[in-house]
């Protein structure tokens, strides 16, 4: 019983560890690592249970609200989850303009993980491997997003759009919205 009583003690130090890095190390903003010249990975904690916020992350009612930039429409916000489903989502630019993105879902392990291509209309030749793992801690979750590049050069145009502060932006709402779900 004691041995018991003493693994649980060090299982949850473990967790209170673990937490307060994601803590300090993440805090509200995401953190963005660069594993190879070709990939990104960006780690984001929230304040919710993953179910809700792979719930969020995967349906469009939800997507709506928190992907575009603030003051752009998504026009349209199409979802198939399931493997060999697609996505498209196609944002109204202030000029008049679209920007649109798609791709297809390789793996769907709600609400673990998920893998799906991701392409930049005008770059139809240039897709990205999106894999997203969600990971709960005590009703926390911690959302990982690893995206591989099919070049360096890709990789860096991507991040020369101000890429980083729009998902940090667009998380800042889901953290938002994920808050009056969480508490209703």
């Amino acid at each position: 019983m004691a041995a018991l009583a003493g693994t649980e003690a060090g299982w949850n130090q473990a967790l209170d560890r673990l937490l307060a890095h994601a803590d300090s190390r993440f805090g509200a903003a995401a953190s963005f690592t660069f594993p190879s010249d070709h990939e990104y990975t960006m780690v984001r904690a929230f304040e919710a249970p993953r179910e809700l916020v792979f719930e969020a992350m995967t349906h469009p009612q939800h997507v709506r609200n928190w992907w575009p930039p603030e003051r752009i429409g998504l026009d349209i916000c199409e979802i198939d989850l399931r493997v060999g489903g697609g996505w498209r989502y196609v944002m109204d630019m202030p000029d008049g303009s679209t920007i649109e993105f798609f791709g297809e879902f390789k793996e769907v392990e709600p609400p673990v993980r998920l893998v799906y291509t991701e392409i930049f209309a005008p770059y139809p030749d240039t897709p990205s491997l999106v894999t997203t793992l969600y990971d709960e801690i005590e009703g926390r979750t911690i959302v990982t997003c690893t995206v591989s590049f099919p070049s360096p050069e890709v990789l860096q145009m991507v991040l020369q759009t101000g890429m980083q502060e729009g998902a940090n932006a667009s998380y800042d709402r889901l953290a938002a919205l994920l808050a009056t779900r969480s508490t209703a």
